[in-house]
């Protein structure tokens, strides 16, 4: 530990560390937004469609279950050294996110969801004025975890391949 602290005035007066900083940064932002945008998209094409969420479901479950960080090579192989850090970072928190709002869409009161029926809302409007509103703090509980999920994903890719970033300072 005493090594490092050289090593870590040296980064800072050269003025690298805010750059592997801002790398790790934006590489976690990007991820984080893509997966908390899909993981609500598809939330609601489960909460839409009932089908599609008893056929789905098991494979999210298992998806979520499976350990991301050791699908790392795979993504290097789909993805490319570049673009495997984003996709690490989008599934390790995509499945929790899916998981998470869809069960606050199913936790919303049901009498309002018969009351907008009694009143003829469509089902796009029950989702729009009911469904969504109600669920805005599992929302944010879901922003809170995948912000985190995001920041693990992308260390653990900038391990496997990246030429910057705080994963690839802890390598070198």
């Amino acid at each position: 530990p005493s090594a490092m602290w050289p090593v870590f005035v040296d980064l800072l007066q050269k003025g690298e560390l805010i750059y592997h900083i801002w790398v790790t940064v934006e590489e976690t932002l990007v991820g984080f937004s893509v997966g908390l945008v899909g993981g609500v998209s598809i939330a609601m094409g489960l909460w839409w469609s009932r089908f599609a969420y008893k056929v789905i479901d098991p494979f999210i479950v298992i998806a979520n279950a499976m350990p991301k960080t050791a699908l790392a090579p795979l993504f290097y192989i789909w993805l490319g050294d570049q673009y495997s850090i984003y996709g690490i970072a989008i599934a390790v928190g995509l499945f929790v996110t899916i998981i998470m709002v869809y069960n606050g869409f199913n936790e919303v009161d049901p009498n309002k969801i018969k009351l907008a029926r009694t009143f003829g809302a469509t089902r796009f409007q029950i989702l729009k004025k009911v469904v969504l509103p109600a669920s805005v703090p599992t929302m944010i509980a879901a922003l809170k975890i995948m912000i985190g999920l995001a920041l693990v994903g992308v260390i653990v890719g900038e391990f496997m391949s990246s030429k910057a970033g705080l994963g690839y300072l802890i390598v070198y």
